[in-house]
């Protein structure tokens, strides 16, 4: 019937080197149980940790009004993710490995390079900083369009156990991260330097390679009769970007762009 045959799910593939691959993306998985033993006492430490690493960005661009303002917009959102869900997210992770990886990691490099890395300005032209302040909310109302309306949805008793794909999710299957990538260029837009800028870039390597497939792992496994089928026709991350391998191309590019900024444009303003 010219029917198209289904991916392997990364489980079920045997080959060596997918074996390597799935016990490596147990270690960054963060919806594992760890954290649901206890669940406020996680989001407690989650909390704790994000506000006193919040703070040192806040020290580092207490000058910027702007800066200011999408810290606080960033340290709310995250908050209300902690507190406002049951489940794991990425901000409030289920595993240890996870929460080492945010915490020590993640959070500490986005607080030091859009707070510290900000002394030293490279990138100049009139509006920047409304130009990037505009862009981190458009790209946080996009991303919240796409959450509110997705409970919205799921409260509905006719869409219980059912997966979500309309309205944003028709165009992409992660429009929350497509939606990170505006909010996070228009943070470095606004933090005026190249090294900034480098953030959003990496983080299309990261989504690509990382946080893409372990939604997905855990997507399919939820809904194991819908998502193969909404996977097959609809772009993963970027609307219109239906060709993993592209992505992969697009991410690696991007990785490439990361690293020359690292050593060549971000030394001077980072002082290393």
């Amino acid at each position: 019937m010219g029917s198209q045959a289904k991916e392997p799910l990364l489980e079920d593939t045997p080959t060596c080197c997918c074996g390597l691959k799935r016990d490596f993306r147990k270690w960054i998985q963060w919806r594992g149980t760890g954290g649901e033993q206890n669940r406020r006492a996680w989001q407690s430490l989650c909390s704790v940790l994000l506000v006193a690493e919040m703070l040192l960005y806040f020290y580092f661009v207490k000058h910027s009004t702007v800066l200011c303002l999408i810290g606080a917009i960033f340290l709310i959102k995250a908050l209300v993710e902690i507190w406002g869900q049951e489940t794991a997210t990425w901000i409030c992770p289920g595993t240890l490995c996870m929460l080492f990886v945010v915490y020590v990691l993640i959070v500490p490099t986005v607080a030091y390079m859009f707070g510290y890395c900000t002394m030293t300005s490279d990138v100049h032209f009139k509006g920047r900083d409304l130009l990037g302040l505009a862009l981190y909310l458009g790209g946080s109302c996009y991303s919240l369009a796409y959450e509110v309306g997705r409970f919205q949805w799921k409260a509905k008793p006719e869409n219980k156990g059912k997966l979500h794909t309309v309205g944003l999710a028709a165009w992409c299957i992660h429009p929350n991260y497509f939606g990170d990538l505006f909010t996070y260029t228009g943070w470095g837009l606004a933090c005026g330097t190249t090294c900034a800028l480098s953030i959003p870039i990496m983080m299309i390597w990261t989504f690509v390679m990382f946080v893409v497939p372990n939604s997905d792992d855990y997507l399919a496994k939820r809904y194991p009769e819908q998502f193969p089928s909404y996977a097959a026709k609809t772009a993963t991350l970027i609307p219109g970007l239906h060709s993993k391998v592209m992505s992969q191309i697009l991410a690696w590019v991007g990785l490439g762009i990361c690293i020359y900024c690292w050593c060549y444009t971000c030394p001077a303003p980072c002082g290393y």
